[in-house]
């Protein structure tokens, strides 16, 4: 089945990144690009490979006549822009029979607004509640970029491999039950999503913010709590941390945002290192897809959450950010081209108490990202691969209504964008923030600085 039409809403960092990989997945179907700026730099890339564009600021007033028309049955709608809701652009794309793709579920608005409106969790359960009774429409896949998407990919295939080394596979697990239940069986205590980012570019200048994707993104995300998933073995809340309502217990937030909170996290190149926890929408579907409540037995779930080393500059970006404002930021510097070395080591890290720890994930480097597809680093590959790798499968399971990443068939995706993110690889360590504890809680892991 090949697409339509392809319609791009948002040409920043991953819709270009996206670019070449759609075109060499789906050479015949036209692509147009609706970004509120089009300047210099997008309508070069637009000139070269001859796409039709529009320029405008998608809004809550006008997204219906504006994105509307240009919609086909059969035909994608990408949202790749911040601040564009992913619940009515999903209705809009279902009424014309368009599947749907999003790498964050997205509000209209971020600014002036109560915080807690805008969590991930919030965000996340309004969506869900939307999608109830859509069940049969047009497929919409929500959150599905590197992480959130395809790290919900890589845990599936951890969890295989922890298994086989402590011989308690008997059979790949079919639906969310027996994924959970496996992990229950492996006593998989937490499950972080590990990321040191190296790439390198010049420092950012004063007041400016750089980044290795979208900086206003990145900054909404360091504003907001810091969230997690939160795991049956955890015997108290940490301090100032409070349960996320209709989570049914799987999800908590601590009152202070992520850029101020420091965890400890492992990556097979650098080690123990210091990582920020960013809140991530994966964080509470992961734990919620593994919660296992079997009749006789006491709840399980895991605790759940990202763990984010970004690169020098954006770490020396964000001194410029105060707890709930980034005022001071004047500019803002999307790391690409500029990039020197380095690499984007990105995974998942499960820990068992009684069968140690694994890290499986990519350890792409920026000349190998580059080699593979124009206008990427090797951050915005991973992502952008994740990407078309989704949407191959869409298109054979055309009508799932509203679904995540954690619903996919795993071994479908990872096959798909294996080649990019490679190189791939796993990882076993007995690495743990207290050696002489085992039981691996929260407390061990989260740093005060």
């Amino acid at each position: 089945m090949i697409p339509t039409q392809i319609l791009i809403v948002g040409f920043g960092c991953i819709g270009q990144a996206v670019l070449p990989l759609l075109e060499h997945a789906f050479p015949s179907t036209p692509i147009l690009v609706v970004d509120r700026v089009l300047d210099e730099a997008r309508l070069s890339i637009i000139r070269r490979h001859q796409l039709k564009a529009i320029e405008a600021t998608v809004s809550e007033s006008n997204y219906i006549s504006l994105l509307g028309s240009n919609l086909l049955p059969g035909g994608f709608l990408l949202n790749l822009a911040p601040s564009v809701n992913s619940c009515d652009l999903i209705e809009l794309a279902q009424s014309r029979s368009t599947f749907y793709l999003d790498s964050g579920i997205e509000p209209w608005a971020y600014e002036e607004q109560d915080w807690s409106l805008v969590t991930n969790q919030a965000l996340r359960f309004r969506l869900l509640k939307f999608a109830r009774g859509r069940e049969n429409r047009a497929t919409a896949l929500v959150a599905h970029g590197a992480n959130p998407g395809f790290v919900s990919v890589l845990v599936k295939e951890a969890l295989l491999r922890l298994a086989r080394k402590a011989e308690l596979l008997a059979a790949i697990p079919s639906g969310r039950q027996e994924w959970a239940q496996l992990a229950r069986a492996l006593d998989v205590r937490v499950i972080q999503v590990s990321e040191y980012d190296s790439q390198h570019a010049a420092l950012p200048a004063p007041y400016e913010f750089a980044n290795t994707w979208s900086p206003q993104g990145f900054i909404t995300e360091c504003l907001q709590d810091a969230e997690l998933g939160w795991g049956s073995h955890e015997p108290r809340l940490p301090d100032a941390a409070y349960r996320q309502p209709d989570a049914g217990g799987a999800a908590i937030a601590l009152s202070r945002p992520g850029h101020r909170t420091w965890v400890r996290s492992w990556s097979p190149t650098h080690g123990p290192f210091n990582a920020r926890l960013i809140t991530h929408n994966e964080s509470i579907s992961i734990a919620e897809y593994l919660t296992c409540e079997s009749p006789g037995e006491s709840a399980y779930s895991p605790t759940v959450y990202y763990a984010y080393r970004p690169t020098e500059a954006t770490s020396l970006s964000m001194q410029w950010l105060d707890d709930r404002s980034a005022h001071r930021i004047s500019t803002h510097r999307l790391m690409k081209d500029d990039i020197e070395y380095g690499m984007d080591e990105l995974g998942v890290l499960l820990m068992s108490s009684r069968h140690g720890a694994i890290w499986y994930g990519s350890q792409l480097d920026i000349n190998r990202a580059r080699s593979i597809a124009p206008y990427n680093s090797a951050t915005s590959l991973q992502v952008a691969s994740s990407i078309t790798a989704a949407m191959h499968w869409i298109l054979s399971n055309p009508a799932r209504g509203v679904i995540e990443s954690d619903a996919l068939d795993h071994r479908t995706i990872l096959d798909a964008a294996e080649h990019a993110w490679a190189p791939l690889s796993a990882h076993f360590t007995d690495w743990s923030p207290r050696m002489a504890d085992n039981s691996l809680i929260f407390d061990q892991f989260i740093l005060e600085q």
